[in-house]
């Protein structure tokens, strides 16, 4: 009987999704790390949608005064077509400050931090070529996939919101 429970147990737990699953992975928490091609599959994944990626760091204030404005979006939005995703610039070192930067914030929507490997020039090139590092910056995203608006330093809700609205095609 014992050999039964565990050849069972065993079957369930091979059956259950890793932590990293985005089943699993609770979305105030980092979900994991990308590099520029991670970046680019993750971005396609979401084709059909529009998709807001912003790029921040912990000791970035403007970005911090603006993270709570893309959870309200998410929020307003999901329902929609909207997705967001949070790319954290901190360094490998700095992960318990993104870990409790992101329980306190609770932003409801994924977040990675950039792959500390490889050229950072090399990521934000990919990203967007006249991307200069500086942060905060936010790309959006058309539904067919397409880059259709970049900011670059903090926005107000209200002209995320207006682009957001134009691209989901809402009046």
């Amino acid at each position: 009987m014992a050999v039964i429970f565990l050849l069972a147990a065993g079957g369930l737990a091979r059956a259950l999704p890793s932590p990293d699953h985005p089943i699993t992975r609770s979305p105030d928490r980092l979900t994991g790390e990308l590099d520029a091609k991670g970046l680019a599959g993750r971005i396609a994944r979401e084709k059909g949608n529009v998709v807001l990626v912003n790029f921040w760091a912990t000791w970035c204030v403007p970005c911090r005064e603006e993270f709570p404005e893309f959870a309200r979006l998410q929020a307003a939005y999901a329902g929609r077509g909207l997705r967001v995703i949070g790319v954290s610039t901190d360094l490998e070192r700095d992960r318990p400050a993104v870990e409790r930067f992101l329980a306190a914030q609770k932003p409801g929507y994924p977040n990675y931090r950039r792959k500390s490997a490889g050229d950072p020039q090399e990521f934000i090139d990919s990203v967007d070529t006249s991307w200069g590092g500086e942060l905060p910056f936010t790309v959006l995203y058309a539904r067919d996939g397409r880059k259709a608006t970049v900011f670059s330093g903090k926005r107000s809700y209200s002209e995320y919101e207006r682009e957001v609205r134009r691209l989901l095609d809402l009046k």
